[in-house]
C-alpha cells in the first residue's frame, strides 16, 4: 500500500494507554474514516468504522494469545500487534477497493469483552457489518473463547466431550421451537425460520458462567429478515457432554 495511505491510516488511530496494574486489561484501536476512490471525488467511497480489542495487561503471555488470534480472526494477519494487523487489512482493502470501485462499501467492526464469563475463560463478542452494494449488506455476529493462562482459543472439539455434536442437535432443536414459539418443525417457515434445514451445532459459541450461547448467523437457519438468532443452553441441562 502507499506510502500515503499508511499515513492516513496512522493518523486515525487513537490509541489508549493502559495500566501496568492490571492483569487482563482491554483497549481499542479505532479507525473511523471514509476515504473516496479519488481525492475531491463524493462517489464511490469506502467507509471505515473499526474498533478493535486487544489485550495490554501485565500477564504477557495472555496478551500474546490473545491478540495474535484477534489479528488473524479479524484481519487475517500472523502477528501480536493488532494495530499492524488492522492497518494491514484497511490498506488491502482500500487496493482492492480501487480495482472494483462501481458501488459505495462499508465495513463496520466492533469487538467487545463479553460479561457474565466462566471463571477460567475469557470471550470476546464480535460484530462485522459489510454493504458491498445491493439490496443491504451482511452482518455477521461471532464469539471467541480463551483461555485466562494463555490465551489460547477454547474450540468446541476441547471443551466438549466426544459425541457431542449428536447429543446436542436435539437440544438445539427443542430449544429452537421454543424460540420460534411453534411446537413443530413444519411451522417454522411460518415463524421465520427454515423448516427443512437441518439442526446442527454452529461454529460460533459463547461459554458463560451456568450456560452456552450457540450462535447462528444470517441465512444459516433463518432469511435474512430474521437476523441472528441466539440459543441458550443451560450448563446444567448438558453437564455431561462437558469435560
Amino acid at each position: 500500500m502507499k506510502s500515503r495511505n499508511i499515513i492516513i491510516v496512522l493518523a486515525a488511530l487513537l490509541l489508549a494507554a493502559c495500566s501496568k496494574g492490571d492483569r487482563y486489561l482491554f483497549q481499542h484501536y479505532s479507525f473511523k474514516e471514509t476515504l473516496p476512490y479519488t481525492r475531491g471525488q463524493e462517489h464511490p467511497c469506502y467507509t471505515f468504522d473499526i474498533k478493535a480489542i486487544y489485550a495490554c495487561g501485565y500477564d504477557s503471555v495472555f496478551n500474546d494469545g490473545f491478540n495474535r488470534d484477534i489479528s488473524e480472526f479479524l484481519f487475517d494477519t500472523a502477528t501480536t500487534n493488532v494495530r499492524a494487523a488492522m492497518i494491514s487489512c484497511i490498506d488491502r482493502r482500500i487496493d482492492n477497493f480501487r480495482e472494483n470501485h462501481d458501488n459505495d462499501f462499508e465495513y463496520f467492526l466492533r469487538s467487545e469483552i463479553g460479561y457474565g464469563n466462566h471463571k477460567d475463560i475469557i470471550n470476546c463478542d464480535i460484530n462485522i457489518y459489510e454493504y458491498w452494494g445491493g439490496a443491504h449488506g451482511g452482518t455477521i455476529v461471532a464469539c471467541r473463547n480463551y483461555h485466562i493462562e494463555d490465551g489460547s482459543v477454547v474450540t468446541q472439539d476441547e471443551y466438549f466431550m466426544p459425541g457431542y455434536k449428536e447429543a446436542l442437535i436435539p437440544v438445539l432443536d427443542s430449544l429452537l421451537l421454543r424460540h420460534a414459539g411453534v411446537t413443530d418443525r413444519s411451522q417454522l417457515d411460518d415463524n421465520g425460520y427454515f423448516s427443512l434445514q437441518p439442526m446442527y451445532v454452529p461454529e460460533y459459541f459463547r461459554i458463560r458462567q451456568d450456560s452456552i450461547d450457540f450462535i447462528f448467523n444470517q441465512y444459516e437457519i433463518a432469511p435474512y429478515s430474521t437476523g441472528v438468532t441466539t440459543l441458550t443452553v443451560a450448563e446444567s441441562d448438558i453437564r455431561d457432554l462437558i469435560r
